[in-house]
């Protein structure tokens, strides 16, 4: 019997091979999920100056009719988005029977998820108005302490959910605003 004396490669992967391939697809997948994160994070922004505009334009239409602002002295804004629902969509949804005007019809929270908005919180009177990254928006008309612009004031706090009075403080740096 004769044997052959070349060894034969088996055939397959070494190791090495499966563990540089390995390697590879985890560099892309990684890399392929912080691209994605980087454009959800410019989508939400995107997202939220459109909505500021839409709150501006619906405040602008409120005005033209009311000749006054919604009123809301607090500095800090904190309940804005109340105020901006119940002025801007509920009083006008309420008396639409009397030919009430509803302002801001992208707040309709039966409407919100259809419309692809997803920017209400509750139903009915205690609806909030939020912001891309789940933070309630934050209003002040023109005579409020702090106030930035003589009519009104509109932000959302941005993707760190913080914000400050002051404009250049470095918890509003990444707020999202009517006056910047």
């Amino acid at each position: 019997m004769k044997f052959n004396e070349s060894r034969r490669r088996a055939a397959g992967f070494s190791l090495m091979e499966l563990v540089v391939v390995v390697a590879i697809i985890v560099l892309l997948a990684g890399l392929t999920l912080a691209g994605m994160s980087f454009i959800q994070g410019k989508q939400n922004r995107e997202k939220a100056k459109l909505q500021v505009k839409l709150i501006e334009v619906a405040l602008e239409n409120y005005f033209g009719d009311n000749r006054a602002y919604p009123p809301s002295l607090d500095p800090n804004g904190e309940k804005g988005d109340e105020v901006l629902y119940k002025y801007l969509y509920y009083d006008g949804f309420e008396a639409r029977e009397s030919g009430g005007v509803v302002y801001l019809p992208e707040a309709d929270p039966e409407n919100n998820e259809k419309a692809g908005q997803a920017w209400m919180q509750g139903k009915g009177a205690q609806a909030r108005i939020v912001d891309p990254w789940g933070n309630y928006y934050r209003y002040r008309s023109g005579e409020a302490p702090d106030a930035i612009n003589p009519d009104f004031d509109i932000w959302s706090c941005g993707p760190d959910g913080k914000t400050n009075p002051d404009p250049k403080h470095a918890d509003s740096l990444d707020d999202i605003t009517n006056w910047k």
